[in-house]
């Protein structure tokens, strides 16, 4: 099973779907038992999309803002993540 300095490392790839096959199946399965890897994958997914609206020749990026938007989006994902583990929802 992969390490997750080793899934850390590839995350990037995985995201890109520059992974094969194999490789993959071996990240989706680290994902699948370790929490702390799923919650850094998924934040990377969520900084990818932000920076990618940021246009690339423009000098007075708002970066303010884009921290604002990127730390509510991971507070959505934190208190959905916590919504689906929470006992009472009978999960």
């Amino acid at each position: 099973m992969l390490s997750c300095k080793q899934v850390a490392t590839l995350a990037s790839q995985y995201l890109d779907k520059d992974t094969g096959t194999l490789l993959t199946w071996k990240i989706r399965l680290h994902l699948m038992m370790c929490a702390n890897c799923r919650r850094f994958v998924r934040h990377l997914k969520i900084t990818r999309a932000v920076t990618k609206h940021i246009a690339i020749n423009d000098n007075t990026v708002d970066t303010e803002a884009i921290w604002s938007r990127l730390q509510e989006k991971i507070q959505r994902e934190k208190n959905k993540d916590n919504h689906n583990h929470n006992p009472e929802n009978g999960r």
